[in-house]
């Protein structure tokens, strides 16, 4: 008797790891690059499998670089379930072997180098050109509500951990797509007001914003709240630049 019971138990295990299969081989990673000013730029590109076209968004990380990835790819694979072509940008690749890489000095040197790789993500015909986002994190926040400002091709800007950089006057915040701020209420990296204030310019102004806060929360997310905010993030590129989702998502517990 109990071999049959065991059976049905395998069987359910079995079929799981299939859809698990499934659902990791829907996505696919794609290791590309483009040229900025004779430095070759390194792109990671997570996008649903199919050779129709898609909706695109940049990822762009902290000043730390990359480092382990804790803030780019779970967000990028996040994106590419739900039926984006999320190309992670090794930015920093493009300042070659200067020192400093994340300093003030150069944002305007940097920002170059990120409206280049949305053009090099616009050219892709696996890619919907006429709808293009954004996300940063913390250094790449920044970025991203710059290079809304700034490019009218880009349809929804993410800023995790982010704010406005002192050379953007506030009132350049109209010109902004539908925008998401994401922040802790305890981050002493990149102060919460400085978020607060991006998020009340753009109201001021009768623009689109939403605003997560994670409470008592610093710069570097809790592994909850990082969860939480893959999703939410994710969802709402997904929502904001009309793709249609590849993988179902988990069901909540």
């Amino acid at each position: 008797m109990r071999r049959f019971l065991v059976l049905p138990f395998l069987a359910a295990m079995l079929a799981l790891a299939i859809i698990a299969q499934d659902a990791h081989a829907a996505v696919q990673r794609i290791s590309t690059s483009f040229r900025h000013e004779g430095r070759t730029v390194r792109v990671e590109i997570y996008r649903p499998i199919g050779s129709h076209a898609v909706p695109g968004a940049l990822v762009l990380h902290g000043a730390s670089g990359l480092g382990r990835g804790w803030f780019v790819y779970p967000f990028a694979k996040a994106m590419a379930e739900r039926g984006i072509a999320a190309a992670v940008v090794h930015y920093y690749d493009g300042l070659g072997n200067r020192k400093g890489k994340a300093s003030p000095r150069i944002f305007q040197t940097r920002e170059r180098i990120v409206k280049n790789a949305l053009s090099f993500l616009a050219s892709r015909k696996d890619v919907r050109a006429d709808s293009l986002g954004v996300y940063g994190m913390s250094l790449g926040g920044f970025h991203a509500l710059a290079l809304g400002v700034a490019d009218k091709r880009v349809r929804a800007v993410v800023s995790l951990g982010g704010g406005l950089s002192g050379h953007i006057p506030k009132s350049a915040v109209i010109n902004l797509p539908p925008t998401l701020i994401v922040h802790g209420s305890r981050d002493r990296v990149v102060p919460f007001k400085r978020a607060l204030a991006v998020s009340k310019a753009i109201e001021k102004v009768g623009g689109p914003v939403e605003m997560k806060i994670y409470k008592g929360v610093g710069h570097s997310l809790s592994s909850k709240t990082h969860k939480d905010a893959v999703n939410t993030i994710a969802r709402f590129m997904a929502k904001t630049l009309r793709a249609k989702r590849m993988v179902a998502e988990a069901p909540r517990r």
